[in-house]
Formats: C-alpha cells, structure tokens, sequence
C-alpha cells in the first residue's frame, strides 16, 4: 500500500485531466471540422470571398440597377462587393459571389452590365463565371465602356431552391502597393437580370 497523501493524487489526477483536454484542443486545432467556406476563406486562403447569409429574394426575369440609387442588393450579394456607389457595385478581393433565389430547378440565363476598374493595371479584365460549382461562362471586360454578357446557367445548378454565382478575378489589381488581396479590385456592377431561358 501507498504512503501517498490523497491530495497529491488529486493533483496528479487533475494534471492528467488537464493533458487530455489539452490534447484534445490540440487535436480540434490541427483537424478543425468547419465548413468548406469558412477552410478556404481562414485556413487554406484560397479566396477572398467568405458568404454571409443572404435571403437572396429576387423575382425571376428582373433587372436590377446595382448603382446608388437603385434598390437595396444587400441580399443578393453574399460577399465580394462594396457599395454601390454612383459607378456600379464594385467587386472587391479576387472573387465575388451573387446569390438568387428559384423556386424550382430549370434553365436560365443571367444578363450582366459589367464595366472594369479604372486602376492602373490590364486593359482588359477577366471574370470566369461559375453557379453550382461548375464554370458556366467567362466575361472580358474593359475600363473604357460597359458591356452587356449573356450567360446560360443550368438547372442543375439550381441547388435547395438558390442560385450561387461565383465571380472569379485572375486579373484583380491592389490600389496600391501592400494592400492585401482581399481588397483588390476589378470589376464594376452595374446591373443584373436572371430570367429563364426560352
């Protein structure tokens, strides 16, 4: 039998209570379990474009005005955008996302008037254009006028009853020396429509 005091083996009890909990927070920090977003926003940093909620409310077939002035976007604009201001919405970081609410799965076709920063930098501004997860279209846009660009999105796409286009910018420029990439810039927003297709 054990000369030892019973509290020096509550004490070793606790410590090694202690370690467990330890290793365990270790454990959840080297293998976090979060979502695929939240990984490639804070974690791996393979965008810059992290989606809050949005109700994505929006009645098929309308075009809406994404200058100052217009109606309200907030909801249809899930991350990667400031504004709007009296030029468009502009796009911020490498990426930006619009989300649309469908009531039911079918084909459709998203109308965008797009115009490119004026930053020094390219003349001319790739957007790779994806919706459910796969690329449905890629836009080159210029800081000298707006075009308009037509791009089919399929119904399968269409995913728990929302559309969630993701606007990739290859070409996006810093404002200025040592900014981080989730301010660069590319792109204007100047209006948007998603009808069905005929």
């Amino acid at each position: 039998m054990s000369d030892r005091h019973p509290a020096a083996l509550g004490a070793y009890a606790l410590a090694a209570l202690l370690a467990l909990i330890e290793l365990g927070v270790l454990w959840q920090t080297l293998h976090p379990r979060v979502s695929d977003d939240y990984r490639a926003y804070y974690i791996d940093r393979t965008t810059t474009c992290l989606p809050q909620p949005v109700t994505g409310a929006y009645t098929l077939g309308t075009e809406l005005d994404f200058r100052s002035g217009g109606p309200d976007t907030r909801e249809l604009r899930p991350c990667g955008w400031e504004g709007p201001a009296g030029d468009g919405t502009h796009s911020i970081g490498e990426a930006s996302r619009l989300r649309f609410a469908v009531d039911s799965p079918q084909n459709l076709v998203l109308t965008l008037d797009l115009t490119a920063t004026t930053l020094d930098g390219p003349p001319e501004h790739r957007v790779e254009i994806s919706a459910g997860g796969a690329k449905i279209g890629e836009a080159l846009v210029t800081s000298d006028r707006t075009d308009r660009f037509t791009v089919a999105i399929p119904a399968s796409a269409v995913i728990d009853g929302f559309v969630d286009i993701l606007f990739d910018y290859p070409d996006a420029i810093a404002p200025r020396p040592g900014i981080a990439n989730n301010y660069w810039r590319s792109i204007k927003l100047i209006s948007a429509s998603l009808s069905p297709q005929t």
